[in-house]
């Protein structure tokens, strides 16, 4: 989560009208009434373009909603008209790492640092560049410049977390994980009850509730049988969306399920569910992973898309309000070098936001997608018992496959989530699923090139053992 710097503030030196018209763009900006502050930023810089505070405020403010191109080339002319802003660089950074232009984004920090090397927000925003380009040990150095220099911000320690994490240092990530609940976004819940550190507990009741993502669920679940292997009473707040799967699966054999957004039953301890990782003192080599521990329902839907070869599910896009989701998601138009391919039959598992992609295309005789007729999770892992392979972005569905044990090839941005690490095809935590990383930022093309040969051999091997069969 990178730091903005403050918002450059009118000069006694501008003229009146600028000075006028650029206090009303900040005070819009700092109400948080931001496509107000852009119109009258772009006003002024219409009316006055060498008037370089503007261009940086301007670039600020489009950023903030989510136009990370245009905020770049605002904050560009606004560095290129006053060069010695420090500010102004470290905000363009910010920019171009939003849009994955890690190499330039690093560059305009280090431009940041030599004006004000003591600006110990900026030595936190390289760091997190450093991180996307898999320089760790350079971005927990940065992460220590900052706070050296009194930045010790929420943000900054958890975002020190992630970079454990994805480095492999899973005991002292998940140790540094517990900044999650000092972020303004996350609230603690059940502080009311004891929080539970991992003794015995009999004769007491251990409340495990749910945070983050469904992905996030499906992955630690795993852990919920070692909570209750210490003794008592385990209730688990699970999401409707995961109720009927969980219930019917071995990981729940010895755990009362109740459901989110339900009142929750009394208890004597709670503990977030991801914590069951720092409390088990989880490193790479004992991540609990001995084999599926998701079961699909007997009755569950049938997959009614017939083909002589390989039935492979597709996932393009994730949910939108993910942070990262423009980086890990990829148009569907982009994939199409995939749809042609005359052995494989793909079956689109696309729900809400981009299910539509088939037939706005034109795509639909492409892939078929049955996303939207998927009730829930349950259902979903039932069509991926029949399917021969998914190939999908970073979704909650890679989980979902990983848990199940099915073949699963997940398409991983360059800059990663902690849990797929950098430098590997594996991963610890899911033996079916493969994973294909860009090699270079924002390139999906080169990803589905190798995707494409991979398929074409799994096609082949198809063919080869039913000819046996």
């Amino acid at each position: 989560m990178a730091g903005e710097l403050k918002i450059a503030a009118t000069s006694a030196a501008s003229p009146t009208t600028v000075s006028e018209l650029f206090a009303k763009a900040i005070e819009q900006h700092q109400a948080g009434r931001m496509e107000r502050a852009i119109e009258l930023y772009r006003h002024l810089v219409t009316q006055h373009p060498g008037y370089a505070p503007a261009w940086n405020n301007l670039g600020v403010a489009l950023r903030a909603t989510d136009k990370f191109a245009a905020a770049a080339s605002a904050l560009r002319r606004g560095t290129a008209i006053s060069p010695e802003d420090a500010g102004a660089w470290s905000n363009l950074g910010n920019a171009l790492r939003a849009i994955g232009e890690y190499d330039e984004a690093a560059r305009a920090h280090e431009t940041s640092l030599e004006i004000d090397p003591e600006a110990g927000r900026v030595h936190y925003n390289l760091a997190l560049v450093r991180r996307d380009l898999g320089d760790l040990d350079a971005a927990l150095k940065g992460f220590a410049e900052a706070e050296g220099r009194g930045f010790k911000s929420s943000e900054m320690f958890w975002d020190r977390a992630l970079t454990y994490l994805v480095s492999g240092d899973l005991a002292r990530g998940f140790r540094e994980y517990e900044w999650r609940w000092q972020l303004p976004e996350s609230p603690p819940r059940f502080s009311e009850i004891e929080t539970w550190g991992g003794q015995p507990f009999e004769d007491k009741t251990l409340l495990v509730h749910m945070e983050q993502g469904f992905g996030d669920a499906i992955q630690f679940l795993r852990y919920l049988p070692m909570a209750a292997a210490r003794g008592g009473r385990v209730i688990y707040e699970c999401p409707p969306p995961l109720m009927r799967l969980v219930r019917n699966s071995a990981v729940a054999a010895d755990i009362e399920l109740f459901e989110q957004g339900t009142p929750a039953p009394s208890a004597d301890l709670q503990i977030p569910l991801l914590s069951l990782a720092r409390v088990f003192e989880t490193t790479l080599d004992t991540i609990p992973n001995d084999g599926p521990y998701l079961q699909s329902l007997a009755d569950g839907p049938k997959l009614q898309v017939s083909s002589d070869g390989p039935r492979v599910g597709l996932v393009w896009t994730g949910k939108p309000t993910h942070k990262n989701n423009r980086n890990r998601s990829i148009a569907l138009e982009t994939m199409l070098p995939l749809l042609e391919m005359p052995e494989i039959r793909f079956v689109g598992l696309q729900k809400g936001d981009g299910s539509d992609q088939p037939q706005r295309l034109g795509a639909d005789a492409l892939v078929v997608n049955i996303g939207e007729r998927m009730r829930d999770f349950a259902d979903t892992a039932s069509i991926l018992e029949q399917l021969d392979l998914l190939v999908s972005v970073d979704t909650s569905v890679v989980h979902l496959s990983g848990a199940l044990g099915t073949p699963a090839w997940a398409l991983i941005p360059y800059s990663p989530d902690w849990r797929w690490l950098y430098g590997r095809d594996d991963t610890p935590w899911y033996d079916s699923v493969r994973l294909f990383r860009q090699t270079k930022p924002g390139d999906w093309p080169e990803v589905l090139d190798r995707v494409r040969d991979a398929l074409s051999q799994f096609a082949d091997a198809f063919e080869k053992n039913k000819s046996k069969n």
